[in-house]
C-alpha cells in the first residue's frame, strides 16, 4: 500500500507491520458529538492515582478534586449530593412518581487510579475505526494482540489510548462517566424509576473504600459497582482474599568480624522466596485456581519484610495456600537452627458467590438489562475483587458489570468508545427494569 494511503489511515509501516496511531484532532472532533466519551476525558484529566504509602484519606487530594469537580455538576441537575471528608461522593435520586416503593438501587465507580502506573498529565488520544494490525502509542509502545487479546473482538472500533507515558484511568473513570452521564439522563425525567443511590468511592485500588462506606447509610436493596472490564462481563463472583507478611529478623555485625555471627535478612528472605517458588502463582494459573503472590519485599541486614497477597475461590482453597505459606517459615526456621522468620495474615475481602446466589431474581433482572440493551453476557468469576466483594457481604448484594476498559493499570491501557456506550445502555436498562423488578 503506497505510504501516503498509509498516513491517510493513520497507519505506520515498520517493516511488515502497520501500526495505527491516535490522534488529538480525531478525539477533539467526537467529543463534539459524544457527551459520555466527554465526561470521560474531563475525569481522566484529573490526577487520581491511589498512593499505598499515604496516611491520608483520601490517599491523594486529586480524588477529592475530581469529586469536588463531580458534584459542582450533579448540583446543576439539582440533585441531592454531598462530598464527606473522606472524599466520598453519594447522590440520592428519589423516585419518579409512581415507583416510590419498588427496590432501591445504588450504583457505584470509583474515583482513584491504580498506582501501577502514572495518572498524571493523561495525553489521551482516539484511534479511529481499529483495523486489526495492532496500535503505537507515541512513545513507541505498540499494543497488540500478544498485550490485549481483547483488541481482536474490537476491528472496526474507535479506541481512546495514551501516549504510553501513563495509564488512562478507564479503571474507573468509565464508570465515572458513565454514571454521571446516568444522572443527567435522569435530571430530564426521560427514564422512570425507583430510588437510587449513586456513589463514587474513594482509594478502591487500594482495597480501602468500603472501610468509607456503610451499608446501612446507603440503605438499599441491591447495588452494582460499574467498574469491569471488557464488553459482557457480569461478575457474579470473585476471590476470597487474604494479605500475609513474613518478617525476618537478621543480625548485623560488622562485616570485618562477621563470620559465624552475622545473619543477612535479605539473604534469608531470598531463600524464603525460593521455598515457596512451587506455591501457585499468578504467572502459573488461571480460570478457578488460586495463588500466593509475592509482591513487595523491603528491608537490610537486620530486617527484611515480605508482603504477599492470598487468593482462592473458595475459602477452603485459602486456607490451604496459607498453610503452605506457614510450612515454609517452619522450614527457613529449621533450616536457620532458631525462629528468625514469622508471619501474619490478615483478612482483605471475601467471595460475594455465595450472597449473590440468594438473590436470583436481582440476577436475572441484571441479566435482562444486557438482553435489553444488546449486549451479550458474559458471566465471570473474577480473578480478583470489587467494592461488590465486601458490600455483597456487609449485606447489599452487589455484583459487577463492565465498563469496556482494557489492559487495565498501565500505559497499554485503552478504551473502545463502542464498550464504553454499551455499559451505558445496560445501566440505564437496569435502572428501568428495577423499576418493574417484581413485574419481570
Amino acid at each position: 500500500m503506497p505510504r501516503l494511503i498509509l498516513i491517510c489511515l493513520g497507519l505506520k509501516y515498520r517493516g511488515e507491520t502497520m501500526h495505527q496511531k491516535g490522534s488529538k484532532n480525531a478525539l477533539a472532533q467526537k467529543l463534539n458529538k459524544d457527551p459520555l466519551l466527554k465526561n470521560f476525558i474531563d475525569y481522566v484529566r484529573f490526577d487520581t492515582k491511589a498512593d499505598l504509602d499515604s496516611n491520608t484519606v483520601p490517599s491523594r487530594k486529586g480524588q477529592l478534586e475530581l469529586g469536588a469537580f463531580i458534584v459542582e455538576k450533579i448540583k446543576k441537575l439539582n440533585f441531592d449530593v454531598k462530598q464527606k471528608d473522606t472524599g466520598v461522593v453519594c447522590v440520592k435520586v428519589p423516585a419518579s412518581v409512581g415507583f416510590e416503593k419498588v427496590k432501591s438501587l445504588c450504583l457505584l465507580a470509583h474515583l482513584d487510579t491504580a498506582p501501577d502506573a502514572s495518572g498524571k498529565n493523561v495525553n489521551p488520544l482516539l484511534v479511529e475505526n481499529y483495523a486489526g494490525s495492532g496500535i503505537e502509542l507515541e512513545n513507541g509502545l505498540i499494543i497488540d494482540d500478544k498485550i490485549c487479546p481483547e483488541l481482536k473482538n474490537h476491528l472496526g472500533d474507535d479506541i481512546v489510548v495514551t501516549d504510553g507515558t501513563t495509564l488512562l484511568g478507564a479503571d474507573d473513570k468509565a464508570g465515572v462517566a458513565v454514571l454521571c452521564t446516568l444522572l443527567e439522563r435522569l435530571s430530564s425525567g426521560a427514564v422512570k424509576h425507583g430510588p437510587l443511590t449513586i456513589i463514587f468511592s474513594v482509594d478502591e485500588e487500594l482495597g480501602k473504600s468500603c472501610s468509607h462506606l456503610d451499608v446501612k447509610e446507603i440503605n438499599c436493596d441491591y447495588g452494582v459497582t460499574v467498574d469491569g472490564c471488557d464488553l459482557g462481563e457480569f461478575d457474579i463472583a470473585t476471590f476470597n482474599a487474604d494479605a500475609a507478611v513474613v518478617t525476618i529478623k537478621g543480625r548485623s555485625v560488622h562485616t570485618a568480624v562477621a563470620k559465624g555471627k552475622m545473619l543477612n535478612a535479605i539473604k534469608a528472605g531470598s531463600k524464603f522466596i525460593d521455598l515457596v517458588s512451587s506455591i501457585p502463582s499468578p504467572e502459573t494459573t488461571e480460570g478457578l485456581e488460586g495463588f500466593v503472590h509475592p509482591h513487595d519485599i523491603r528491608g537490610g541486614v537486620e530486617q527484611c519484610v515480605i508482603k504477599f497477597i492470598v487468593r482462592s475461590f473458595t475459602k477452603d482453597g485459602l486456607i490451604k495456600l496459607e498453610d503452605k505459606l506457614q510450612a515454609a517459615v517452619s522450614k527457613l526456621n529449621s533450616l536457620y537452627g532458631e525462629e528468625i522468620a514469622s508471619i501474619t495474615f490478615s483478612f482483605q475481602y471475601a467471595n460475594m458467590e455465595e450472597v449473590l446466589k440468594q438473590h436470583p431474581k436481582f440476577l436475572d433482572c441484571c441479566r435482562k438489562s444486557f438482553e435489553d440493551a444488546g449486549v451479550l453476557v458474559k458471566e465471570n468469576f473474577v480473578r480478583g475483587g470489587t467494592d461488590g466483594s465486601n458490600l455483597s457481604n456487609e449485606g447489599l448484594p452487589c455484583p459487577n458489570i463492565f465498563t469496556g476498559g482494557l489492559c487495565c493499570h498501565g500505559p497499554y491501557e485503552c478504551l473502545p468508545v463502542a464498550s464504553l456506550h454499551k455499559s451505558y445502555a445496560v445501566v440505564e436498562a437496569l435502572v428501568k427494569n428495577m423499576a418493574k423488578l417484581d413485574a419481570l
